[in-house]
């Protein structure tokens, strides 16, 4: 942190934990949401106090704080959303796959201990993100401050990659020179996916702010973002961070095509080498071969495929793949559709598809149709989050990490919410029409 406190940090998390959870069971639920913001992108912060009593539990015991909070002042802890019923559904039919898994892979059925069922546990965890964010029913400035909030810790871990690889010689590719920040076990993929998504989010932010400083300051870290991914040498956040810049430009903001031709034409020269020689190593134009990293996927992808064909319907189980050693040490098919394909088969796959379309679909209603502005715009960066996080996800799972699609969820709880505000504005300002001519009304007759 640079002002002297490295020593304190983990006392001061701790402290600051432990309030948190009482202010948020017995004065505002709210609370809870705010203070995991920070901490959903920055593992390894989160990581300092797992040697503590519950620490290792942070995000989920202050997701059930949230829930206390919520049934002390009588509110309901599932609200209706969007997403409610699918989400129930999607939950109940992983975790049959997750014990049907069990009996595919010759384990007893998942206990709350199990390695398989802290998986499904996390999994879900972030679901009930969407949901509490919702049903604590921010208000309109306290849906900005959470947006700030995740803005600032999007700084926070763009300084922190910075710091890692600014001192770094990036005239030639080498693998050393990658590093995942305070994103953590997603490894450098995972933070480029994160830095793709939140740079789209940050744009479609900036594109409703009419406040300058705001509006600049959104722009900025965007910016430090799209450096950021830069210099994850990722090619599958490249690739999601072009189709952000795509999707916002044919819909919101026609600036970005502009800069998008002028990348491609000019801006692909001024990258430092180390990027251009990882983008040109994909297909070696001598020799006519795909370098090692793209030829393993596709040999993952046939394996999976292989596997599929024998479970097709419902798949091998949740979390299965890992526990196969099919291809080396690989436990990922380094695609994420074809791991839920390969793991949940067919059923699975379309409820999966069925949950991507219905956020992108309920995201982007709220963009066209919300009269609010800034409402709008978390329509539009829920939308583009989706966007990136399908191309993201074609080359890994980047899906199910926290730290790396957390902030997702949240957005979605924010559309949800927004929804809500949406249509109590419409009631009332008709009731302010019919009273305004009941008014007029009134006096027209008096004066009569």
């Amino acid at each position: 942190m640079h002002f002297g406190f490295e020593p304190y940090i983990a006392f001061i998390e701790y402290v600051s934990y432990i309030v948190v959870i009482f202010l948020t069971i017995f004065w505002r639920p709210v609370i809870g949401i705010f203070f995991l913001l920070p901490m959903i992108p920055m593992e390894t912060i989160r990581y300092r106090i797992n040697d503590l009593p519950l620490g290792h539990s942070l995000f989920v015991v202050t997701l059930l704080s949230v829930v206390l909070g919520l049934i002390r002042l009588g509110k309901p802890v599932l609200p209706k959303t969007p997403w409610t019923n699918l989400l129930c559904i999607y939950a109940a039919y992983t975790f049959v796959s997750l014990c049907q898994g069990s009996l595919y892979l010759g384990q007893s059925l998942p206990i709350p201990s199990s390695a398989r069922f802290s998986v499904w546990h996390d999994y879900m965890a972030m679901p009930a993100l969407l949901f509490l964010t919702a049903a604590v029913e921010p208000t309109r400035v306290q849906m900005k401050a959470m947006v700030i909030v995740m803005c600032v810790a999007t700084l926070a871990v763009d300084h922190s990659f910075w710091g890692a690889i600014s001192g770094r010689d990036f005239s030639t590719f080498s693998s050393d020179l990658r590093d995942a920040g305070s994103i953590g076990d997603a490894g450098s993929n995972g933070l480029a996916a994160f830095e793709a998504q939140t740079t789209t989010f940050l744009l479609a932010i900036a594109s409703f702010e009419r406040k300058v400083l705001l509006r600049l300051g959104y722009l900025g870290i965007a910016v430090f973002s799209t450096i950021c991914t830069m210099y994850s040498f990722s090619r599958g956040g490249y690739l999601a961070l072009l189709v952000g810049f795509l999707f916002l430009g044919l819909v919101r903001q026609r600036t970005l095509l502009v800069l998008l031709i002028l990348f491609f034409w000019v801006g692909t020269s001024l990258v430092p080498g180390a990027v251009q020689q990882r983008v040109l190593m994909t297909y070696d134009q001598t020799s006519g071969s795909l370098d090692h990293s793209a030829v393993t996927r596709f040999t993952l992808w046939e394996d999976a495929m292989q596997v599929f064909s024998g479970n097709p319907v419902m798949g091998t189980g949740f979390a299965t793949y890992a526990y196969m050693h099919r291809i080396g040490n690989y436990q990922d098919t380094h695609n994420l559709f074809l791991k839920v394909l390969l793991e949940t088969g067919v059923v699975g796959l379309l409820l999966f598809l069925w949950l991507l379309a219905r956020t992108f679909g309920t995201a982007y209603q709220l963009f066209r149709h919300a009269e609010d502005p800034f409402v709008a715009s978390l329509g539009l960066s829920l939308a583009g989050w989706v966007v990136c996080a399908i191309v993201a996800n074609a080359f890994g799972d980047r899906w199910t990490f926290l730290q790396v699609n957390g902030y997702m969820w949240v957005l979605g709880g924010l559309v949800a919410r927004g929804w809500v505000l949406q249509q109590n504005e419409t009631p009332v300002r008709a009731s302010e029409v019919v009273s305004d001519a009941g008014y007029l009304l009134e006096t027209a007759t008096e004066e009569a």
